[in-house]
């Protein structure tokens, strides 16, 4: 073996050596480079856009009614407690049992006047009765009648009693004779 081909023996082992020190430095750079690219692209420092929507947030209807002293129907969100309902409603009336309250939560799809009927038979729901039903009340005749299913046509279903003061010859006389034997959901 001569000179010239040691040279060249060692050589190619050095050039083989230094092709994979290359090939290395090139693996490690690339893998670097992905790291780098996954820090800067998932890392917690980015920009976050917050859009507010213009909908507004659902809310649901609430009855309540029996010992409380607003006896009505009532909006509030669905994350609401039974104490903000009651508050909302007056708080339980003086002297009345609060076991004796009736609570209905109202569906999104449903009206307050498609569910069972709690009110009793001495009761006519103000919000569903026809011509005839409303007669059935004491001081409400043919005139008045009409002027109830007028607001309610106007207005929308009553969410009290006491709304039915709004009614065109409904004073606080008539209310009062009638409370007793009128609600707003069944």
């Amino acid at each position: 073996m001569s000179d010239s081909e040691g040279y060249v023996e060692s050589g190619d082992r050095r050039l083989s050596v230094a092709l994979w020190v290359l090939v290395g430095l090139l693996i490690a750079a690339i893998i670097a480079g992905g790291v780098m690219f996954l820090v800067r692209n998932t890392g917690g420092n980015g920009r976050v856009e917050i859009v507010l929507s213009d909908a507004e947030p659902p809310t649901v209807e609430v009855y309540l009614g029996g010992a409380v002293e607003a006896e009505g129907i009532y909006s509030f969100s669905p994350d609401v407690t039974l104490g903000e309902v009651l508050q909302q409603a007056g708080g339980v009336a003086d002297g009345l049992d609060p076991v004796r309250l009736s609570l209905r939560v109202f569906q999104a799809d449903e009206g307050p006047f498609d569910q069972y009927d709690e009110s009793g038979p001495d009761k006519v729901n103000v919000n569903a009765a026809s011509f005839e039903e409303l007669q059935t009340l004491h001081g409400i005749g043919p005139s008045r009648a009409q002027a109830i299913i007028d607001y309610r046509t106007e207005h929308g279903y009553f969410r009290s009693v006491d709304d039915l003061i709004n009614v065109s010859g409904i004073g606080p006389k008539t209310l009062e004779n009638i409370r007793d034997y009128v609600t707003v959901v069944d």
